[in-house]
């Protein structure tokens, strides 16, 4: 287990890389793969690789998806990566609950734009317009997402085509709600177009909605 000390030295570093001045992600998955579990976890539930980001960077601009919106992305590490990745064409936007965890000075940084969700009924179209600069998203994404009345409230206000959703594979034992291989959506409106397997572990899943 990390000592503090070596923890903060090692957020540091992982601020340093994700400034706008050195942005260098590369770097960043290679120190990943050197970090204590604990803190690992703590910034990312999986390191995906740079083969791992093509792939994905390769299926947004397949489908034209310009904006995303992260909900529940915590300091939106993972959705930085994405983006830089990419070139930045791709913005990415979060959403989260805590406002003052995340806010506190016992919080790891966000990495990307972060609003928050004050009270459950605030939630509606025009928030998640908000979120995104005040453009509607293009995608959803949930990154091992595990609260199923609350996917579903988000589904109920977005009007959008794509959902993104990324979480283990079912074989491990981990649970998440929705689970990207098996979320059960209305089979009437959804339909899986893609799915990448990231690590040995966890599966990325395009869902287009078609009603």
């Amino acid at each position: 287990m990390m000592d503090e000390q070596s923890e903060l030295e090692t957020l540091r570093e992982i601020y340093y890389l994700t400034d706008d001045a050195s942005c260098n992600w590369r770097k960043l998955l290679v120190l990943g793969d050197c970090l204590d579990q604990q803190l690992k976890r703590k910034l990312l539930w999986m390191w995906p690789t740079s083969v791992d980001l093509d792939y994905f960077n390769q299926l947004l601009a397949m489908h034209d998806i310009q904006r995303v919106l992260s909900i529940g992305c915590g300091s939106g590490l993972l959705e930085w990566l994405m983006t830089v990745s990419g070139g930045r064409k791709v913005p990415m936007f979060g959403l989260e609950v805590d406002r003052n965890w995340w806010q506190s000075k016992y919080s790891v940084r966000s990495f990307i734009p972060l609003n928050y969700l004050e009270d459950a009924s605030q939630l509606d179209t025009d928030l998640l317009t908000k979120c995104c600069s005040d453009v509607h998203p293009c995608a959803l994404l949930f990154c091992y997402f595990n609260n199923r009345g609350a996917f579903l409230d988000y589904l109920n206000v977005y009007q959008g085509k794509w959902l993104i959703l990324i979480g283990p594979l079912p074989a491990l034992g981990i649970h998440t709600d929705p689970n990207p291989a098996q979320p059960q959506l209305p089979i009437d409106q959804w339909i899986l177009r893609e799915r990448l397997n990231w690590t040995d572990h966890n599966i990325v899943a395009f869902y287009e909605k078609i009603a």
